[in-house]
């Protein structure tokens, strides 16, 4: 049985089956596999391709040659912003609900929306598939050990598998939450959309322990090097130069 998230003094631990490891694992490839799908869907024609069969970004007239700065991994993002800069139409939304979800549009105005989204969309869905492929590597072993740099990483990966539950689920609302509560904890026999509320369910829960365990110890505001700082920047609270007694 799992166990929530508590701080440790190397990070973060929480003890999980290896079933239950497996199925977030298992969403994390698939919501990874939905993110590169995108990649071909958004615009193809962004990136030209070179003479010997690679990518180079568009308009940049020249291919990747060995042991050329393209070739280094350090430039793919550089590649993939220059990809989405080289065209000057709005970039469609995605198709599917759940990307959708996952890309957000950046402005109500569809055609503001559009540039944005081919400005930004290439680092955003990069930065989404890393935190996924770094809670797969952590959900390896058991117990799941956590340091405190990687923490927000994996709290965002599992926050995008609950945004993936949350569409298929169609959740908007508050009377949706209720209604996928009722699923999560109804009868036993589960159907597909009953199994997908348990999991939702699940995976809040799990959020909400390691970001209870995070802010668990945060410094409390007021404390009394606050207010020394707040003195030396305020000579008057201090009964400073300029004051007097009333």
């Amino acid at each position: 049985m799992a166990t929530a998230f508590r701080a440790t003094t190397k990070g973060y631990r929480a003890d999980l089956e290896q079933h239950e490891r497996r199925l977030l694992s298992s969403l994390c490839a698939d919501v990874i596999q939905l993110l590169e799908s995108r990649e071909d869907e958004a615009d193809p024609a962004d990136e030209a391709a070179a003479p010997d069969g690679s990518a180079s970004p568009a308009g940049s007239g020249s291919p990747a040659g060995p042991g050329s700065a393209a070739e280094d991994p350090a430039f793919a993002h550089f590649r993939a912003e220059l990809a989405g800069l080289g065209g000057e139409e709005p970039l469609a939304p995605p198709e599917d609900d759940v990307l959708r979800r996952l890309l957000p549009d950046a402005s109500t105005d569809p055609e503001e929306a559009g540039h944005f989204r081919r400005l930004s969309e290439n680092s955003l869905r990069g930065a989404k598939i890393a935190d996924l492929r770094t809670a797969r590597m952590l959900l390896e072993s058991t117990p799941i050990s956590i340091d405190d740099d990687v923490a927000p990483v994996f709290g965002r990966a599992l926050n995008d598998l609950r945004l993936t539950l949350a569409s298929r689920l169609q959740l908007h609302s508050a009377e949706d939450a209720e209604r996928v509560h009722d699923l999560a904890v109804g009868s036993s026999a589960k159907d597909t959309d009953a199994f997908m509320a348990e999991i939702y369910t699940f995976i809040t829960w799990l959020q909400e322990t390691l970001f209870s365990a995070m802010t668990e110890f945060l410094p409390e505001r007021g404390t009394a090097d606050d207010d020394e700082n707040a003195d030396e920047a305020d000579p008057d609270a201090s009964g400073g130069a300029g004051t007097s007694a009333p």
